[in-house]
């Protein structure tokens, strides 16, 4: 589970990287103040990537405790995050 635990802490640290780059170069394409589309669709994906990322850290935190967890759908997800 070592190995598990260690992959889980790359996925957080290459999502931490890619996030900022992605900010980065969203902040660099503004056109007179305004942020791209395109550039803030991408945002979008890094952080629905997130969310599946939190899911995977919980699920293992479940299992370290010998608990089951219940994650959550996406479709569930996003109706809690619009209401």
């Amino acid at each position: 589970m070592i190995e598990r635990d260690r992959d889980l802490l790359a996925r957080v640290g290459r999502f931490n990287t890619n996030l900022g780059m992605a900010t980065v170069e969203l902040m660099q394409r503004q056109d007179g103040g305004e942020l791209p589309a395109d550039g803030l669709l991408l945002l979008a994906n890094h952080l629905e990537a997130l969310a599946t990322l939190a899911d995977d850290l919980r699920a293992r935190a479940a299992e370290v405790d010998g608990r089951v967890v219940e994650i959550p759908s996406p479709t569930t997800r996003d109706v809690a995050a619009d209401g």
